[in-house]
């Protein structure tokens, strides 16, 4: 049978003087007294060391030896323990990963959703991306000249075009039915003459092509630019849109799927050269725009602490250290020679030389005049090199003049090898003096990668904000939480993706629910978990608690009121108060009124701190403490004694007032 109570005997930890104590389970109990009066004491240091000490002892040996022993607290005895869970404001140890959104599992959530119902997009081009089978490409084919797809075409004669892979045969007329061709795409973007390829067409019996958008007879003689790049669909068939060519559409698509690897064009007949009124269907999950294969998303790709999702560049931490110009260059009157780059450390030698020479002479300055008086092109050049072009340089020996071309990084790559390659730790200590931590350019500090940041979900009426695509997951993230919990409100979703997400979207929805309860709406999921306060902190991990539905467990927590609103005190009071009423024992040291008021059970510490204090003045109820003359707190509750309010401030001087730093324009906060 479950025990009612928790019973404590003989607590002598720390200033504690042999206290024994009667709990009851199941409720929401508030210690609260003086500051050092031991109330933290009998709650952390007593009750929950001894769960967990308990807890571990369960365990294997094997088990126990990957933990941190618990000491036993000073203590005879104490009986009816849960296992037992601290929620306190301390936010040393946080996890530089850890985000709002992590600590509470929305993350964890909100990973499955974008996994179940995330619209894959190219990451090079942003079309959709989306594996069709061939019975949906030919539906799709068949809604082409649909009124709602915009591709009607007026009547045409049953005889105005032939098939232009079957010469002589004409396709069946259906009246006022629209026309449509169907297009492989054979070559995307790449340079050549292709003179092979449009004869081994031809042989194979198509006879039309479009070439860089223009359709051209495969049979006439086709002078293609090698050095430039080319864009060639084959014309695979033409027919009106009707059930009867349903057989003869499906060939035609095999063809094209085949031909265009897994990848076809629709575009209405009268209107082949028209790009902006194509469609492209794929039977791969590729992107049909520039071929680009993407893996179909899974949960891990959306987790920066995973190398499926997280950043190539930056390790899914958002920021990257690297070398900052200003701290390169401390004093820019000095020229590039001297050198004014710090990191260099000395002249560079006659081989540096005589490239740098060689960039001078092709941006047309000279490295002997100061740095600051070289052009920010020049300036940006040296540091950052010149990209792609194709550089000559100049090495002079006593036999003459060797000319040898190349590419120019800059001088931050060189630095930057160098820092690669060191092995020494005063040598990267030497290097790391002139970096700088900032975003990484590569995910610009949002920690996935490509492929991550192209999926996106649903929104009705995206169009406002997200280009007319719904967020991906780390825009979702970066918003605060009551913009977040509006958003997906606003999911637009199909039958069959309401069923498949309803479970995940109820716990995210709670979780978020719970956040704004607490007067955490102005919180980003994304927030870094080692910024936030020691009060938000503990809120948060509340938040993960509640939504993780644990029964039977004693919950500590540590002044959860600080630093809340009184407006949202009344919120968490209502969230504690659902912690018990789902079976659990919360133990709460508290000062505030309103949760000692609210609380099932009142234990009163003192009189005094430190060594005056350390037993129980008073227990039970609040009417319990009011009629003991010991307790200070009942006293202040019954009303005997009040907080005076100054009815005159203190006058701010004049010179702290001047010190005050301006706030200017300030972005989000914590204000109701």
């Amino acid at each position: 049978m479950e025990p009612r109570t928790i019973d404590i005997k003989g607590a002598r930890e720390h200033n504690l003087r042999n206290v024994s104590l009667t709990l009851p389970r199941r409720a929401l109990i508030c210690l609260t007294g003086v500051s050092g009066s031991g109330k933290s004491s009998l709650a952390f240091d007593t009750l929950y060391a001894e769960g967990q000490r308990r807890y571990i002892e369960s365990l294997s040996s094997y088990a126990r030896q990957f933990l941190v022993q618990v000491t036993k607290p000073d203590c005879d005895q104490i009986t009816g323990l849960s296992p037992a869970i601290a929620i306190q404001q301390k936010t040393s140890g946080w996890n530089p990963r850890s985000t709002v959104g992590t600590v509470t599992g929305i993350h964890d959530f909100l990973r499955v959703l974008y996994a179940r119902i995330g619209e894959q997009h190219c990451a090079d081009c942003g079309a959709p991306i989306a594996a069709q089978s061939r019975e949906q490409i030919i539906e799709g084919v068949m809604r082409f000249g649909s009124p709602s797809r915009g591709h009607t075409r007026p009547a045409r004669s049953a005889g105005s075009r032939l098939d232009s892979r079957r010469p002589g045969r004409r396709p069946a007329s259906s009246g006022g039915a629209a026309r449509v061709a169907l297009l492989a795409p054979v070559v995307r973007g790449q340079k050549g003459e292709f003179r092979d390829l449009f004869a081994e067409l031809l042989r194979a019996g198509f006879v039309r092509a479009r070439v860089d958008g223009r359709v051209v007879d495969l049979a006439d003689d086709l002078a293609l630019l090698k050095n430039q790049r080319h864009d060639i669909e084959v014309v695979v068939d033409r027919f009106e849109l009707s059930e009867d060519v349903r057989p003869r559409l499906a060939e035609a698509v095999d063809v094209a799927l085949k031909l265009g690897d897994g990848a076809l064009l629709a575009v209405p007949a009268d209107a082949i050269e028209d790009r902006a009124r194509q469609t492209l269907f794929s039977s791969r999950y590729a992107c049909a725009t520039c071929g680009q294969s993407y893996e179909p998303p899974h949960p891990q790709l959306f987790s920066f602490n995973s190398p499926a999702g997280m950043c190539p560049d930056c390790d899914g931490l958002g920021e990257r250290s690297d070398f900052d110009p200003e701290l390169l260059i401390p004093d820019p009157r000095l020229n590039f020679w001297a050198p004014c780059v710090a990191a260099l450390r000395s002249p560079p030698g006659k081989w540096r030389r005589h490239i740098y020479e060689g960039v001078a002479r092709h941006l047309g300055v000279n490295l002997s005049q100061p740095w600051n008086r070289l052009p920010e092109s020049a300036r940006r050049a040296l540091l950052y090199g010149t990209g792609d072009k194709h550089l000559t340089f100049e090495w002079k020996w006593s036999g003459g003049v060797w000319k040898h071309g190349g590419v120019f990084e800059g001088v931050i790559a060189e630095l930057r090898d160098k820092y690669r390659k060191a092995t020494a730790s005063f040598v990267r200590e030497f290097y790391e003096k002139f970096m700088r931590k900032g975003p990484c350019p590569s995910c610009r500090g949002l920690r996935l990668n490509r492929q991550a940041l192209a999926v996106r979900v649903p929104i009705a009426g995206a169009g406002r904000t997200w280009a007319g695509c719904g967020p991906s997951l780390p825009e979702l993230c970066s918003l605060p939480v009551d913009l977040a919990a509006e958003t997906l409100s606003a999911l637009r979703l199909t039958p069959v993706q309401t069923q498949v997400v309803a479970e995940v979207l109820k716990e995210v929805r709670n979780r978020l629910e719970f956040l704004l309860h607490v007067g955490l709406h102005y919180l980003t999921l994304d927030r870094a978990a080692p910024t936030l306060s020691g009060g938000e902190s503990q809120r948060i991990r509340l938040a993960g608690q509640i939504g993780s539905g644990l029964t039977g467990v004693l919950y500590v927590l540590d002044e959860p009121s600080i630093g809340l609103h009184p407006r949202d005190n009344r919120r968490l009071l209502a969230s504690l108060e659902r912690l018990r009423d789902m079976g659990n024992t919360v133990i709460v040291v508290e000062h505030d009124e309103e949760t000692m008021r609210a609380a099932d059970h009142l234990v009163d510490f003192g009189p005094g701190p430190g060594v005056r204090g350390g037993r129980v003045v008073a227990q039970g109820t609040t009417e319990d403490l009011t009629r003991c003359p010991e307790s200070i707190t009942g006293q202040y509750l019954g009303g005997q004694r009040q907080i005076e309010v100054p009815t005159r401030r203190r006058p701010v001087e004049a010179a702290r007032r001047d010190r005050r730093t301006p706030v200017r324009r300030p972005r989000a906060s914590s204000r109701v």
